[in-house]
This record gives C-alpha cells, sequence and structure tokens, in this order.
C-alpha cells in the first residue's frame, strides 16, 4: 500500500542503505507471490539452535525434579495408608488401554492387496488384478496398476497400464513399469510427475538405487505462479509500492507476445550432495517467448536443502564506493560449512582512476553472505559481510565499505566489526482505530577503525585511530492520521517520530543525538511523496570523525519524491537537506540520490546514482508468470534422488511440559521455520 511506502524517517536519508547489500551482483532472489501452498523454510542458525537446545535441558531438569518430588510423595503417602491405592493422575492426552493385547511378528518385506490373485504353475508368475496396490514398508513405497505381475523364479515385478509409484506421499505416473529386484533397477514409459509448481515428463525413465535417468522430456510450468526476482544490490522496486489503476499497468506479454523462458538443453544433470544441491545444463538453448536469446556450453546453479540461496558460474557486473566498477567471471565451489554453502571466485577488471585487475571471493550460506575483493584499478580492499546468530541478534564486519548504521545513515570503516541486537514491536490503535505505534531498538557493540576517506567535500579528521563502540539506539513513531481512497488513487499518512542514540567509545568519549519530528506520506495519481523535518539536539565527541559523525544537524528536512510519467517511465529523488547550516562540511545536502526506472511493470530495470557516496547502481526486478516457461531436455540424470532438497541434520525442537500436570510430558511441535514468528515458543529446526 502507499502509505507504506515509508515507514520510518530512516527510509528516506537510507536510501543509499539498500544500494550496498552486496559488492557484486548475485543471482535475483526469487520469491514467491501466488501460486504455491509451501511456506518457505529457513535453516536456523547456530545460536537460536543451541538456545533451544539448552532451554530444552533446563525444561527437562525442572520436570524431573517434579517427577521425583511426585514420586517421594507417592511413597510417603503408600507408607502412612498401606491400604489406600495411589493412583496417578491420567491426562486427557493418556490413552488407556483395556484388553488383550497381541504382537503381530512377520518377516514380510513385501505386502500385496488385490480383488483377485492367480498363480501360474507353469510360468511361476503371481498375477494380481483388481486394483492391485503393492507395498514395501521398508522403503515406504507402493505401487498401483491395472495389473501386476511378479515372476518368482526370475524376482522380476512387472505393473501394466496406468502405474502409479508412491514415496512418502509423492506420486509419479506411468505407463509399463519393469522392476528388477535382483539388481535393484526399474524402467518406466511415459513418465509424468509434479515437483513444486514445475511438471516433469519423460519418454523413459531408468531407475536405479541412487541414480534415476530420464530420457526426451521435459519440466514445465503448465499453471500461472508468479515469482518475483530482484538483484540484491538495490533491495527491489519501490515504484511497486504506488496504487496503479489495472488499465494502467503495463505487461512484457502485451508489448512482444508469449514470454515464456524455455530453455532447450542436451543434458541436465541433478546431483543431490550431501549438504547442497547442483543443477548443471549442458548445451542450453535459451529462449524467451519467440526469441532465441542465446547458447551456454554450459553452468552449473548451487543451493542449499532449503533453497534460500543461489549461486551459479555466471559472469557478474557491478560497483562499489570507492572500489569502483568490475567486470568478470565466475566460478562457483560447494563447501561443507554451515550445513551447506558456496565459495564463489570472480577475476574481475577494475575501473576507478585506472584499469586494473584483481578478484572477488563471494561466500554463501542459509545465515551469512560475506563479499571479499581487491581491485589494482583503485588498489582497495573491500570486505563486507553479515552472519546470523539468532533472530534478532547478528554480527556485521566489513572493509571500506558502507555498513548498516540505521537512521545515522550507511557509514564507512576503515574496517569493523559489531554484535547486533535488533528487534521492534507495535501496539496497534493506541490513539485511534488504525493508529499504530511502532517501537524498535538496537543495540551494537563492537570494534571500528576510522576512515582516512572524506566524502562529498568534508575537512573531518582522517586520525589513525581505532577503537570499541558500545551503542544503544531506540525510535517511537506514532502514527496520528490516516486517510486512502484507492478508487482515486489518493492517500495520506502523518505521523510523529521520535529517535534516540547513546555511544560510548572504548576511549571514555560519548556521543548522544536526539530527534523529534513530523513525517508526511502522500500520494495524489501517480505523485508520490515523503516529506519531514527532525529538530535534533546532540552532543558529539566520538574520536571517530570520518566514520560516525552526526551529519543532519540540529534541523534537517528530509524529501522523498517518485511520479510514475508513463507505464514504462517513473522518477525518483531522495535527499536529505540540513537548514541550520551546521554540517560538517558546511553544505546543505547530505543525502542526494536520483532514480530512473524503465520497462513495464513486471520487467524493470532502475539505474541511479548517490552523489554523496559517488556511486552508480542498478536493479532489474521481474515479476514473471511462469506458466509455459520450463526445461526441454534429451537427457536428465538426478543423482541420489533420496537425498534431493532434504538435509540430514538432526532436528532440533522445543519442548514444553504442562505446569498443571507435571507428571505428564506433553512434547509439542513448535516451528521457527517461517517468514513471521508472533509466538516466541514456536520454534523448530
Amino acid at each position: 500500500m502507499a502509505r507504506d511506502l515509508v515507514e520510518t524517517p530512516e527510509d528516506l536519508e537510507n536510501i543509499q542503505e539498500q544500494f550496498y547489500e552486496a559488492p557484486s551482483m548475485p543471482m535475483p532472489e526469487v520469491k514467491v507471490i501466488e501460486g504455491s501452498t509451501a511456506k518457505p523454510i529457513k535453516t536456523l542458525p547456530l545460536f537460536k539452535k543451541t538456545r533451544i537446545k539448552m532451554t530444552n535441558y533446563l525444561r527437562e531438569r525442572e520436570y524431573n525434579k517434579a517427577q521425583k518430588l511426585l514420586e517421594k510423595e507417592q511413597k510417603l503417602q503408600k507408607k502412612d495408608n498401606p491400604e489406600q491405592e495411589v493412583t496417578t493422575p491420567i491426562s486427557d492426552e493418556t490413552l488407556e488401554l483395556q484388553g488383550a493385547v497381541k504382537e503381530q511378528v512377520t518377516a514380510n518385506n513385501v505386502l500385496l492387496d488385490a480383488d483377485k490373485i492367480d498363480y501360474d504353475e507353469q510360468t511361476m508368475d503371481i498375477i494380481a488384478t483388481g486394483s492391485p496396490v503393492l507395498s514395501f514398508p521398508p522403503q515406504n513405497v507402493s505401487i498401483k496398476a491395472d495389473k501386476i505381475v511378479y515372476n518368482t523364479a526370475s524376482n522380476i515385478l512387472k505393473a501394466f497400464d496406468k502405474v502409479e509409484i508412491i514415496k512418502d506421499g509423492h506420486s509419479i505416473w506411468g505407463e509399463n513399469l519393469n522392476v528388477n529386484l535382483n539388481e535393484e533397477n526399474a524402467f518406466l514409459d511415459n513418465v509424468e510427475t509434479k515437483a513444486s509448481f514445475m511438471t516433469v515428463t519423460a519418454r523413459k525413465a531408468e531407475m536405479d538405487e541412487d541414480l534415476i535417468v530420464l530420457y526426451d522430456g521435459q519440466m514445465v510450468s503448465k499453471d500461472s505462479y508468479i515469482l518475483n526476482f530482484h538483484t540484491k544490490m538495490v533491495g527491489g522496486d519501490r515504484f511497486r509500492n504506488m496504487f496503479v489503476e489495472e488499465e494502467d499497468k503495463s505487461s512484457i506479454t502485451e508489448e512482444i507476445g508469449d514470454t515464456a523462458v524455455t530453455v532447450k538443453a542436451k543434458e541436465v544433470i541433478i546431483d543431490a550432495k550431501k549438504n547442497t544441491d547442483t543443477i548443471t545444463l549442458k548445451k542450453a538453448k535459451i529462449h524467451y517467448g519467440d526469441f532465441k536469446l542465446f547458447t551456454l556450453p554450459t553452468i552449473r546453479m548451487h543451493t542449499n536443502k532449503n533453497q534460500e540461496y543461489f549461486e551459479g558460474n555466471y559472469p557478474e557486473l557491478g560497483s562499489r564506493g570507492r572500489f569502483g566498477m568490475f567486470l568478470g567471471p565466475g566460478y562457483t565451489l560447494d563447501t561443507p560449512l554451515q550445513g551447506g554453502s558456496t565459495l564463489k571466485v570472480l577475476p574481475i577488471l577494475n575501473k576507478k582512476e585506472d584499469f586494473g585487475i584483481g578478484a572477488f571471493l563471494k561466500y554463501r550460506s542459509a545465515t551469512n553472505y560475506t563479499d571479499f575483493g581487491y581491485g589494482s584499478g583503485s588498489d582497495m580492499f573491500i570486505l563486507k559481510g553479515k552472519q546470523y546468530l539468532d533472530d534478532k541478534l547478528y554480527m556485521q564486519y566489513g572493509m571500506n565499505s558502507y555498513m548498516d548504521e540505521w537512521f545515522i545513515g550507511p557509514r564507512m570503516a576503515k574496517y569493523n566489526l559489531e554484535l547486533i541486537y535488533n528487534d521492534n514491536g507495535i501496539i496497534p490503535s493506541t490513539i485511534g482505530d488504525g493508529l499504530d505505534l511502532k517501537f524498535r531498538h538496537r543495540l551494537g557493540f563492537g570494534y571500528m577503525h576510522n576512515s582516512d576517506f572524506n566524502r562529498y567535500g568534508e575537512t573531518l579528521d582522517p586520525s589513525n585511530i581505532g577503537t570499541t563502540r558500545t551503542r544503544y539506539m531506540a525510535q517511537a513513531d506514532q502514527s496520528l492520521y490516516k486517510y486512502v481512497d484507492r478508487e482515486n488513487r489518493k492517500a495520506i499518512d502523518i505521523s510523529f517520530v521520535m529517535q534516540g542514540s547513546a555511544a560510548l567509545y572504548g576511549t571514555g568519549d560519548t556521543q548522544f543525538i536526539g530527534r523529534v519530528g513530523p513525517k508526511i506520506h502522500t500520494q495524489y495519481k501517480y505523485w508520490m511523496q515523503d516529506i519531514g523535518y527532525f529538530a535534533s539536539a546532540y552532543e558529539d565527541g566520538t574520536p571517530l570523525k570520518v566514520y560516525d559523525t552526526y551529519r543532519y544537524g540540529h534541523g534537517s528536512i528530509y524529501i522523498r519524491e517518485a511520479l510514475r510519467l508513463t507505464k514504462y517511465l517513473s522518477v525518483a529523488w531522495s535527499g536529505n537537506i540540513n537548514v541550520t547550516g551546521d554540517s560538517p562540511n558546511g553544505k546543505a545536502f547530505q543525502e542526494c540520490t536520483f532514480v530512473v526506472s524503465l520497462g513495464p511493470d513486471d520487467l524493470k530495470l532502475n539505474l541511479g546514482y548517490d552523489w554523496v557516496r559517488k556511486h552508480t547502481y542498478f536493479a532489474l526486478v521481474v515479476a514473471m508468470d511462469t506458466k509455459g516457461s520450463g526445461i526441454e531436455y534429451e537427457k536428465m540424470v538426478i543423482k541420489h534422488p533420496e537425498r534431493l532438497a532434504k538435509s540430514d541434520k538432526e532436528i532440533v525442537e522445543l519442548k514444553v511440559f504442562d505446569d498443571n500436570q507435571p507428571q505428564t510430558r506433553v512434547k509439542k511441535m513448535m516451528y521457527a521455520e517461517v517468514i513471521d514468528i508472533e509466538d516466541p515458543d514456536r520454534e523448530q529446526l
């Protein structure tokens, strides 16, 4: 919604924060918009996993204490009243069995159920007809067909006509199954199965214990399924929050026709490793609608078991402040670290003042990203990374890179390492219906070294000093008035914001900042505007002058303008203006960024420039309907299919005990691998 475009004033002052997410452009992030009921699964960070285990240990210890105390009381009660029968209360969840219990032992590994079963003594065939179902309980596999024939002499099983193979609730359909139980391989004709939103078909399939080979088939999306792709470098397309009439929206499909992406590959190899899955395409021809785009001799993509990141052997182009532009090919390796991760190596050409060469190393896992690089064109080492430790706890580290400093603005240290706890909450309808109070706070402790780079005409002291910093930051944002008229594309949102920051340095110096002011967000037709004012009081004694001096002064106005000119062109500008003349460089503009968005609504290219940090950036944003898109292959090889998208990591669950009945242990499944965690007890690995 338009009123959610800017939730806090730092959205305007920190527009650059999104521009420095990574030093090079990764594969676009994929988020499901519609068409799937599957919830994303997240890998638990190490600290969270450890916290759950410790909580379980403490809870179980208390439970055991209660059990022992109860047993002691029961013994005393029985001793004092030997004729009185002592009973243990039965929980509502306890199942009480009465009557005899018969144990049945069987050595059978195969179960056959059918309306009619015949035996041919001459051919030694067992023939099952009439809805036959053959089950293999140890493997959790069932086979359904019109007719199933098992030859006891050759140990060969055949299923005819319409065949369905069910494993762990997942079905594969085909015709004329042939299974050699001696060699443990199988053949199936005209295969079809469903994997997520993709339908997989093949003329023939060969299946061994750890290998599946499909011939002459395709993997295609037959239904509409919208995927949102955006490069992490700039954090997505902010123009999408604008109210837009359906008749005014544009689509790449309307302009050029069929836009299904089809990959025609000679061979597809899917290798399900222990911690990662890799997909290799050989001799792949890429088609977009009726247009052939290009041919790739080979490309390999890597992901972890939960598909939380993707990395591949593709070239990358990017830009970083002080580092300059870079371009180079990429080579990706799997690593066993953090339950599955990748390391990508990029030899690059680098251009700052001069042309040069260099290299990037990019590490990706479900809970970490780290980029490290050097370019001789700028003679500069850069490092930027973040390690998630728990739901609200993470570590960020960098060298000559702009780091997230929340409402103080992205700042660059020569190098820094900081542990951060970040939390937020909301109190709904505090002063009226829909007028919420939002609160956020952040506590950080780390080591920072002052930067030697004065930006945008500043003359701050670039002293060679490094020290620790402990800082607490907080914000309260109270909504005062809201009005939304979607039909006429009108909206207004007025809020009042209070912010505070207090920092203590290892040198004994301190920095205190307090800011208050209103903010207003409006939309009129296709013009969006955000305006706010901060009155600030501060005592800035930071010894790291270039790094974290407060730059916005005692009074500042922030502005963001966005205008949709046509279906295919939007422009935006963001700035912060010091109105009290007390900025470190004596200039009015402390933030100044311009953005141009080109293309239809489902395929946009965003280009921009940050005048303060002298940084060029770009983003590709795609909302693609996958219907008709897919991969056609002559041969598809799936190695270790039993491990595909499955992790062998231990399951860690938060245990809960009934306080009212301590003798009754109630173990609950509580999930943490969801996007929004409302209940802190809903945790599970």
